[in-house]
């Protein structure tokens, strides 16, 4: 048997050592892999199938935390009333507009057959599997040794989740920006090996679900090509086919959003804007409204794959020896992440000049500048690492036992604190936020197995499960905002009613618990908005009859539709 297959056969081994020490063995194994001469041979149908498992592995490690995850509450929950209507009717958040047709019809009608927890679980298989196997095409075109993905893919999550600058995450729950990020790195790949034809139907399915983070990686492609030279990039006219089937692609995502804005007065339609962008996120649209110490903190958490970015990409332009379609590859790649940190530093500027003028601030700040410089910069960290370990091994730098190791080792790290952290907190991250979780959710099961199917339930701001465990709707919550323009309105209005006054001061703040506010104000705005139960600390009590108490919470029935149903 030849020493070349020898190799194909131990590379399994060989990256598996690696991934769990960095010693001198597995940096022999990586040698081995490195300098291996046929591309092809590499690329064996086992070899290519265990990397997307190592790659779907690093995703489950990172994203599987028990359900629901922050955002699933919230997708899924709005997924299962679109298919639903009965269910949860007359919330005000989930009889809002809907927003995400596309993953309601792929993802969302799977809530008809199963649990939420469930459907939760599969759509994130789905999600992940997806995102592996676009990611591994993408890897591919850069690195032509294999595995490379799998210490691409543990960079990439731990660079996304910890260095993010505005809030973006690509590894998680499920949602439809799951699905549109693995298309964009279907269509990344497409591009760096100069098929833009193939690239831009991949850029119209990722805003079919989720337009903005489609809208935002096709502009950056298409500034790339803008900027290429001539005889690198193909005429507009041989792409208008494609361009035109990436239009239609993304329809089912660009309709609904358009629509979120129609129906109301411009005055209302800036209220709105103003209210999601300062209000409800600006961690997300707007940084610098924040406190300086949370600026001065997201800054130098982005630094980090910022600078390795710019200096590797630096590095691999002036370096040579590489094949041109490698380099070609590469630098596309790098190209569409310097364009989103161009998007990201254009809105700083804008929010800036206009920090006087929220209204025309938050008229461009509420498209997400900051989304996609969120997952490229640091994506295209991880595939520069990735190259620059690649190339060391295969010159046999002295250097490149010392790269691995740290690659490694920070990869490593997170993956272990991931598993280490969930192990001590088992607690479903939508429920952290709330004190002793295990007895709110026993809380919500009551509400669902005694309480009537429409009641309504006034419940603490920082809930955001009542519907996922109860099966009843909530009169409003903080993570519960709508998204189009007159339910926005809406929400804040009633939401600074139930959860705000103004102190001794004259400031407008929040109240500590619902149960604080007495028994008088919650008798009037049970009687404002129909609701039927109050779920708050037991402590101090309020004046009505308890239908159910544990050691930290109390279910009050407040109307006298629900005092007469629990008789």
């Amino acid at each position: 048997m030849s020493s070349r297959s020898w190799k194909t056969r131990l590379q399994p081994a060989l990256v598996a050592l690696a991934l769990a020490n960095p010693t001198h063995a597995a940096y022999a194994g990586w040698m081995s892999i490195a300098t291996h001469d046929s591309a092809g041979q590499a690329a064996s149908a086992r070899g290519w199938w265990l990397e997307f498992a190592l790659v779907l592995l690093v995703f489950f490690i990172h994203g599987g935390a028990p359900a629901p995850q922050v955002n699933e509450t919230y997708y899924l929950a709005k997924a299962k009333h679109y298919w639903d209507p009965a269910w949860c009717a007359g919330d005000l958040f989930l009889e809002s507009a809907d927003a995400h047709l596309a993953f309601y019809w792929t993802v969302g009608w799977l809530a008809k057959l199963f649990s939420l927890p469930t459907v939760a679980w599969i759509g994130r298989v789905a999600a992940w599997a997806f995102l592996a196997w676009s990611w591994q095409r993408l890897c591919c075109t850069v690195m032509r040794k294999p595995f490379n993905a799998v210490l691409g893919a543990a960079l990439l999550v731990w660079l996304t989740s910890e260095h993010d600058f505005a809030g973006e995450w690509l590894v998680g729950g499920v949602e439809g920006k799951c699905f549109a990020y693995a298309c964009v790195f279907a269509a990344l790949a497409a591009l760096a090996k100069e098929r833009w034809n193939q690239a831009w139907p991949w850029f119209g399915l990722a805003g079919a679900f989720h337009v903005l983070v489609g809208g935002w990686a096709a502009l950056a492609a298409g500034c790339v090509w803008l900027f290429e030279r001539r005889e690198e990039r193909p005429a507009l006219a041989s792409m208008t086919p494609a361009l035109a089937l990436a239009f239609l692609l993304t329809l089912p995502g660009l309709i609904p959003a358009l629509q979120l804005s129609s129906g109301v007065s411009a005055e209302t339609s800036r209220e709105a804007c103003q209210i999601y962008v300062f209000e409800r996120l600006p961690h997300h649209l707007a940084p610098l409204s924040q406190d300086s110490a949370v600026v001065l903190k997201r800054v130098m958490k982005f630094s980090l794959p910022l600078l390795a970015f710019v200096l590797l990409w630096w590095l691999a332009t002036k370096s040579n020896g590489q094949a041109r379609s490698i380099d070609i590859a590469l630098n596309r790649i790098c190209r569409i992440a310097a364009w989103s940190f161009i998007f990201s530093f254009a809105a700083l500027n804008w929010e800036i000049v206009c920090s006087d003028h929220l209204a025309l601030a938050a008229s461009l700040l509420r498209f997400y500048w900051f989304r996609l410089a969120d997952v490229a910069v640091p994506m295209a960290a991880a595939v520069l690492v990735c190259y620059w370990i690649e190339r060391l091994l295969r010159d046999e730098s002295r250097y490149a036992p010392l790269a691995l190791s740290i690659a490694l080792a920070l990869a490593g790290w997170h993956l272990a604190s991931a598993t280490l952290d969930r192990w001590q907190d088992p607690t479903p991250p939508a429920d952290r936020k709330l004190a002793a979780p295990a007895a709110w959710r026993e809380t919500c099961e009551w509400i669902r197995d005694h309480t009537p199917a429409d009641a309504i339930c006034l419940v603490p701001r920082a809930s955001q499960s009542l519907s996922w465990y109860a099966n009843r709707k909530s009169l409003v919550t903080w993570k519960d905002v709508p998204q189009d323009a007159a339910s926005i309105v809406a929400w804040r209005d009633r939401y600074f009613d139930v959860f705000w006054h103004d102190d001794e001061f004259g400031e407008h703040v929040p109240y500590d618990s619902l149960a604080e506010q007495g028994t008088s104000r919650i008798r009037e705005l049970a009687a404002k908005y129909g609701v039927d139960f109050v779920v708050t600390r037991e402590y101090p009590p309020l004046g009505f009859p308890i239908a159910y108490a544990n050691a930290w919470y109390a279910v009050y029935a407040v109307s006298p539709a629900a005092q007469e149903s629990l008789k």
